[in-house]
């Protein structure tokens, strides 16, 4: 049977969690804002086949991390699940056990990226409401990897939204396939033990 969680443990238990969220988004924006200001920075050139190359290849290596952070992010909160779950068996007073904190949920892997899309998403809003040259200039040079696609092709700057999907979808399908490794090597473990076991047993 499920613990009823008091007030004070539910906030406890949020707390937590947002901390294991923040911790998983850290690296993910980090390498985020190091391709916009390298490689993707180079979008805004006028020569179009240095700006297509930059979007397009910058875009391409954060997929290729997001999905890489995402795989990782999925193995470790489904190692902790799965190590919960055994000290919940055991009635365990471990509180991470009790409250599921850091454990694998799929809204987690759609979530954490989101939280690294956060600063795009608030300097896109404030230069949609008040275009000012300070938003310009980090939308440019911290999210080129959303802004710098359309930049130039005369849209409004509210369709850069659909650019979100770009980490989210990434870190998601690396999320899940990490969860999957882990929850296979977890089974290939267990199967292990128990075959030890019945060998000892045997002896």
């Amino acid at each position: 049977m499920e613990k009823v969680l008091l007030p004070a443990e539910k906030r406890q238990k949020f707390l937590w969690e947002l901390k294991d969220l923040l911790i998983g988004a850290a690296l993910p924006f980090v390498i985020m804002c190091i391709f916009s200001s390298t490689i993707i920075m180079f979008g805004d050139s006028d020569d179009i086949a240095i700006a297509v190359l930059a979007i397009g290849g910058g875009n391409l290596l954060l997929i290729a991390a997001f999905v890489i952070f995402g795989r990782q992010n999925g193995a470790v909160s489904y190692r902790k699940f799965y190590l919960n779950e055994t000290k919940r068996r055991l009635n365990s007073s471990d509180k991470n056990a009790i409250y599921k904190t850091g454990e694998y949920a799929l809204w987690k892997g759609i979530v954490i990226p989101l939280i690294t899309c956060v600063p795009f998403i608030i300097l896109q809003i404030v230069n949609i409401a008040v275009p000012n040259t300070f938003c310009i200039f980090a939308l440019k040079y911290v999210c080129g990897w959303a802004y710098l696609p359309l930049a130039k092709a005369g849209v409004h700057e509210a369709v850069n939204f659909i650019f979100i999907v770009v980490p989210v979808a990434s870190h998601l399908a690396g999320y899940v396939l990490g969860m999957l490794k882990e929850q296979k090597l977890q089974a290939q473990l267990a199967e292990e033990s128990a075959k030890v076991k019945k060998h000892k047993k045997s002896k």
